[in-house]
């Protein structure tokens, strides 16, 4: 099925009247290509098999409905309203855009394409935790104590518990683990609640209608801005100085500095620095009301410069072979892990 990865409500803020449709469309903008003025709201970011889990048909609806009923449709009931600089930001609101920016940010195709590389890191992770021979004695210690509520009385051994890594990094090499792996952070994403943001200062950015704010398909965005004011993109949401802008009309775009740690003086951005921080979050596409050469000349060098995972978000700098070990030596026991050499 085809899923949304930007809701059809959003974009509708920042489309247009076509005469020659009689209905309302987007421009939409593209590296290399000219403005195009005839995307639908319904369809300009609808993908095949987004959501889609590789032993579960229903799983994509499922995604879907939970996505409109939980995240998009509780804040519809006010969004239209965000287009004015005295929007109330009451905290029921907040805790609803909250959870609303959250999903906007995992449900785009650029972060679905960040699982891949993630995969591919976790595998290593794997490799090294099984190439390192002092946490691999500490491994098997953990496993032997775990054989005794099975009541299999022997130690284990260093043969198992490379196995049991070897089994793990066949699982992760399959061809469909970067999808389950997105899948399963969508799921989880839905439960989690982000206090930084949630507790952050929360405000609107205001453009003039004949110099509007574009929306890309990857539509929330951060930067940290250097003492240079040069804007670093791609920073979490919980590293110090870090902003975050999601535009929600041609003329009204949210400004939300998450509750962390601030060493710079936060300064208004400017309507040509969010929409340069969108084009380089796209995977494809910016929209918005109208056709303009200088919008189009201002996006064409930062679209797609800021990959999700590449060059930004980027997860080097964890030691995923530690958290790799911890996560194992605090897991429940499990028998099964472990073969009984004596059955």
């Amino acid at each position: 099925m085809l899923s949304h990865t930007v809701p059809k409500k959003l974009l509708e803020h920042f489309a247009y009247d076509d005469p020659i449709t009689g209905s309302r469309r987007l421009w939409r903008y593209e590296q290399g290509l000219a403005p195009y003025g005839r995307a639908a709201p319904k369809t300009a970011t609808r993908w095949e098999g987004q959501f889609a889990h590789p032993d579960n048909a229903t799983k994509e609806a499922e995604v879907e409905t939970r996505l409109k009923r939980e995240f998009e449709d509780p804040v519809n009931q006010f969004i239209d309203d965000l287009r004015y600089q005295t929007f109330p930001f009451t905290p029921t609101q907040v805790r609803l855009l909250t959870a609303y920016l959250t999903m906007l940010f995992h449900r785009s195709r650029a972060r679905r394409a960040a699982s891949t590389g993630q995969q591919e890191a976790l595998i290593n992770a794997f490799r090294a935790l099984r190439d390192d021979d002092e946490l691999l004695a500490q491994l098997v210690g953990k496993m032997t104590m775990d054989l005794i509520p099975a009541g299999l009385r022997r130690m284990a051994t260093k043969e198992e518990a490379i196995m049991a890594i070897d089994n793990r990094i066949a699982e992760e090499s399959k061809g469909d683990s970067a999808q389950r792996g997105y899948l399963h952070t969508m799921e989880t994403m839905m439960e989690f609640s982000d206090n930084a943001v949630r507790d952050g200062a929360w405000r609107i950015l205001t453009a003039p209608p004949d110099h509007p704010f574009v929306v890309g398909d990857a539509p929330v965005v951060t930067w940290e801005r250097t003492d240079e004011h040069t804007l670093v993109f791609g920073q979490g949401f919980g590293r110090p100085n870090v902003e975050a802008c999601l535009p929600v009309f041609p003329t009204a775009c949210l400004h939300v500095l998450p509750a962390v740690a601030r060493t710079q003086r936060v300064l208004t951005p400017s309507t040509e620095e969010v929409n340069r921080a969108q084009a380089a979050f796209a995977t494809q596409h910016c929209f918005t009301n109208m056709c303009s050469n200088e919008i189009d000349t201002a996006l064409q060098p930062h679209f797609g410069t800021a990959r999700l995972g590449i060059d930004g978000f980027r997860i080097d700098h964890i030691d995923l072979k530690q958290k790799l070990f911890d996560i194992l030596m605090n897991q429940p026991p499990y028998a099964g892990t472990i073969i009984d050499r004596d059955q």
